[in-house]
């Protein structure tokens, strides 16, 4: 039996902050952290543009055709940590971070404009315009099918500051040619057609309202309309729904022509390519746009100071109690930025944190921080505290502001600075390694001058402690602070927001980061993988595999799987998730600072997750680091802690994550089926096959002892059945490390692994719809279960029709019906499963959409699914499809993580690569025949399980 993982959603105007609940992995980040998050369009978690399509010819653009005549060398500005910058003459800023050791190239192009620069009755408009952008010009006329056809992963994001466009891909010279040449193109020649503004206007309404059923992002969105009198950072990136209804196009046509243009954008190429040659591309594709005659408007608005403490109160459905308090602190350029963001690390990490230790481990609060940075102009930090649902709220508010705001607490020592300089310093390297997210870092900053983050990474471990407590007193006060309600005041305090300095002097001393170490030029194909993998049996029976090469960093990923029992046996087991959960906690000799405190010494990121017939253990670390991290998680999983106040803190944090999710759309749609499953599938609660409902969930977590897991551990956890696989930078000594952490871990006693094969399921078609209260937003799904495993030459026949239908990203059938055509969805899709072993194969369609476009949903998937049975693929949708699933294939094996997890698989069901190379081999001899005749063998129309939810008050 077990916990349930659940995640609330990210909360915050673009700015990303996300809480775990119950989380089964131990995982320590060593990153800086992000800065600004973002509102991403076109794709989204439920629709994202998948990778590779077809492949089509393509005319020149007006950039391309007019080349010759304005090609233009971009002239260079300044190298600074690998990066370097270089101008047009017509204003267009161009940053390279070549990287030989990357296999794909990726193109970023931001231009600075967001929700700030929006006017009364436009709110929302930069985020809409996004979404237009991606509905083509006159000579792209369909560019999600240009994207498919040449595998290309692209999206677009929009935040108070910045939107910028990217497009990631294999790296080939034609295709950044492409890259280059469209955003040339869409800069100027965009359709900002009232047409395609009237079916994406209902797509982004439909955002708004997934948004608006979030209780947590709801109150950010209030409080930050609170804080803010006037600046266009109090308005939601998203805007209002009347401003998304109404606005009209001139304004939106008006509001292109003002901000798209050379002089206000950056142009960023990362990962592999040819820097000579794609400084040529750059000026022959941008030279010939013409900088505009009239000036960038700039927003001049600056918020007055705060007179007092301000409140706002959310009240809303399910979730749970929160706290959030916000602060006005001055703009990112200000040197203020990097003592403050050390005061968030210093309340915030765990377990040293004074937010953490006051709050989360006496079980007062699930969870608690202090995040957020100011933009380009004065911005805000938050202070927030997510509660269980019979917590003391008053008390909790209380202490929480008193520790934010420095009263009644001890100061921060010099040990707890060092351990967050350390940690700024290992992020600063970590952000050194990866090009292709520092450029994505870079983008979302939003302000005028990209060596910022470089400034604010030199800044960091320069911090003292007298730093810290300025900032503190000078922004973290009440009269500065908005919370969740309002309270008047006999007297006004005004705190100033100083001005950042001029960016010149600002500058001034910056020295740049140091360089890491480069990797090698490595295509990932399955010959070139099988060249690399070696495969051996260490004297204690336990499985190794690892794939050399030479990465950017010298770093390297390891990845092993534990296995162990019978499934019927060990799910009668409580706990079993929680077992990894805890061991953050520590070892035997090792407790829970000393383990971050050495993690971030040794610059590595450990993770632990378990089930009850296994453990998967995953290391990313440096070729110099890795053993002595593995020797840390030997001690962790052989020797841990479980100590009991951590298991009551995450029982708490279980019980409570369950009572908030009673009302969410997801939980009571699967209440409404569960039984119907249950019933098909003749199974009861001792049945790992068992869909239990909140109450039993609530049950068994509160049944759990921590007994139950310390007695789970000793009498199942171990090396008896242990594959290892290490791919990258692989040191020496690893073989022998292994076998002498891990090859004595050995319980004669424990029952052997027993693998648990799933069985065809016939479930009986069926209709079910879950009314949810307060929601603005419906949800949708058809499940069909069927016979079929991934051995099944039916397999990849129905990957690829399952791709045309809906798993296939923007240019599927669902999303051009459903999304583009009739833009009732903001994301539909469809998923197709197997298993290796068994037979039970799944198909899956989903989707969200207003209440009342409920019925219209469900007819419109219906009428794809009909036409897929009934006329089937093309041939021009067979070729896009094989050209995306090869690309998505090539880009997998470029992650390390992915060969990792692949040599494991591998090895688990007896393949080698060049079993990797047979599948690509099949995909590309596949015929439309082929592809009809498995859709109509398996899938049948009438055999759909379809459930939906939402608020559909008086509707049938």
């Amino acid at each position: 039996m077990h916990f349930p993982v659940l995640y609330s959603r990210s909360l915050t105007v673009r700015r990303s902050m996300r809480w775990s609940v119950w989380s089964a992995a131990v995982t320590l980040s060593l990153a800086a952290g992000g800065l600004q998050a973002q509102t991403v369009t076109p794709s989204s978690a439920a629709n994202k543009v998948s990778a590779s399509q077809g492949v089509r010819k393509l005319g020149p653009t007006p950039a391309k055709a007019s080349a010759k005549a304005g090609a233009t060398q971009p002239t260079f500005v300044r190298e600074l940590g690998g990066i370097s910058e270089y101008r047009l003459p017509n204003g267009l800023q161009i940053l390279l971070f070549p990287d030989e050791a990357q296999s794909t190239t990726t193109v970023n192009i931001t231009y600075r404009v967001g929700s700030r620069h929006e006017s009364s009755g436009e709110y929302g408009m930069a985020h809409l315009l996004e979404h237009l952008m991606f509905k083509g010009t006159p000579t792209h006329r369909r560019i999600d099918v240009d994207f498919a056809s040449r595998g290309m992963r692209a999206n677009g994001t929009t935040t108070a500051d910045r939107t910028n466009y990217y497009a990631e891909f294999n790296a080939d010279p034609k295709t950044l040619d492409f890259a280059l040449t469209l955003e040339a193109d869409r800069m100027v020649h965009s359709f900002i057609a009232k047409s395609a503004l009237d079916s994406e206007m209902t797509v982004v309404r439909n955002e708004f309202e997934l948004a608006e059923n979030d209780p947590l992002q709801v109150l950010n969105s209030r409080v930050l309309g609170v804080a803010y009198d006037w600046h266009n950072y109090g308005h939601d990136t998203l805007g209002p729904k009347s401003d998304i209804e109404n606005v009209p196009i001139e304004r939106l046509q008006a509001f292109y022509k003002r901000f798209y243009r050379p002089d206000n954008a950056t142009l960023m190429v990362a990962g592999r390519f040819d820097v000579a040659k794609t400084l040529a591309l750059i000026g022959q594709r941008f030279g010939p746009v013409a900088r505009p005659k009239f000036p960038i408007p700039h927003p001049y608005t600056v918020e007055p100071a705060q007179d007092g403490e301000r409140s706002v109160v959310v009240r809303r459905i399910g979730g749970q109690p929160a706290l959030m308090a916000y602060y006005h602190v001055p703009a990112f350029a200000h040197p203020d930025s990097a003592p403050l963001r050390v005061l968030g690390l210093l309340l915030s990490l765990e377990p040293s944190g004074q937010l953490y230790k006051a709050l989360v481990e006496p079980r007062l609060a699930l969870t608690a921080g202090l995040s957020g940075l100011g933009g380009t102009d004065a911005g805000g930090i938050r202070a927030f505290a997510v509660l269980p649902p019979d917590a003391d709220r008053a008390a909790v508010e209380a202490r929480l502001l008193d520790i934010v705001e420095g009263r009644n607490v001890a100061p921060f020592d010099e040990a707890e600075l060092a351990r967050v300089r350390d940690l700024a310093v290992t992020g600063y390297r970590e952000q050194m390694k990866n090009p292709e997210a520092l450029i994505q870092q870079i983008s979302s900053l939003g302000v005028s001058d990209w060596r910022l983050l470089f400034q604010l990474m030199e800044d960091l471990p320069k911090v003292t402690l007298q730093d810290v407590e300025r900032v503190r007193r000078a922004y973290l006060r009440p009269a500065n602070r908005t919370l969740g309600r309002y309270l008047p005041s006999e007297a006004v305090e005004r705190v100033e927001i100083p001005l950042a300095p001029p960016m010149d002097q600002r500058l001034a001393g910056l020295t740049g980061p140091p360089k890491v170490e480069d990797g090698e030029r490595f295509d990932p194909t399955p010959k070139h993988l099988a060249d690399r993998t070696v495969t051996r049996q260490l004297p204690s029976g336990i499985a190794l595999s690892t794939l050399t090469k030479r990465t950017r960093g010298k770093t390297v990923t390891l990845q092993m799987k534990l296995r162990w029992g019978e499934r019927r046996e060990t799910f009668q087991h409580l706990g079993t998730e929680v077992v990894a959960s805890l061991m953050s906690e520590g070892a035997v000799g090792l407790s829970k600072q000393a383990l971050q405190d050495r993690l971030i010494q040794l610059k590595a990121n450990l993770n632990i997750r378990s089930g009850d017939q296994g453990a998967e253990l995953v290391i990313s670390a440096e070729q110099d680091t890795l053993i002595d991290a593995l020797q840390v998680a030997a001690e962790l999983m052989q020797r841990p802690l479980l100590p009991q106040d951590a298991f009551e803190r995450e029982r708490a944090s279980a019980l409570a994550a369950l009572e908030g999710a009673r009302q969410e759309l997801e939980t009571l749609r699967q209440a409404a089926v569960r039984d119907h499953y249950n019933r098909a599938r003749g199974v009861g609660p001792t049945d790992p096959d068992y869909l239990r409902s909140i109450d039993e969930q609530v049950a068994n977590v509160k049944a759990t002892s921590l007994a139950d897991i310390q007695r789970f551990h000793a009498d199942y956890w171990s090396a008896n059945d242990a594959h290892v696989a290490v791919v990258g930078a692989v040191p020496d000594g690893l073989d022998a490390a292994v076998e002498q952490l891990f090859g004595a871990w050995k319980k004669p006693q424990a029952p052997q692994f027993v693998r648990h094969i799933g069985k065809a399921d016939q479930i009986p078609a069926a209709r079910f719809d879950a009314v949810a209260r307060d929601k603005t937003s419906a949800a949708m799904r058809m499940r069909l279960d069927f016979a079929l495993n991934d051995r099944h030459p039916d397999y990849l026949p129905l990957v690829v029709a399952t791709h045309i239908l809906g798993a296939g990203g923007l240019e599927s059938r669902l999303s051009v019906r459903v999304r583009d055509q009739a833009g009732l969805s903001y994301g539909v899709g469809a998923s197709l499963s197997a298993a290796h072993f068994g037979d039970d194969a799944e198909l899956i369609i989903g989707g969200s959409f207003a209440p009342q476009n409920r019925e219209r949903m469900l007819t419109l998937v219906g009428d794809e699914l009909r036409r897929m049975s009934e006329q089937g693929i093309t041939p021009d949708e067979l070729r896009r499809a094989k050209a995306d699933l090869m690309e998505a294939r090539r880009q997998a094996r470029a992650d390390d993580g992915e060969l990792a997890a692949g040599l494991l698989s591998q090895r688990d069901q007896g393949e080698t690569w060049a079993d990797e190379d047979k599948q690509d081999a099949q995909v590309q001899a596949l015929t439309v025949e082929q592809v009809n005749a498995a859709w109509r063998r398996h899938i049948r129309l009438d055999g759909f399980v379809t459930s939906t939810v939402g608020d559909f008050k008086d509707r049938r």
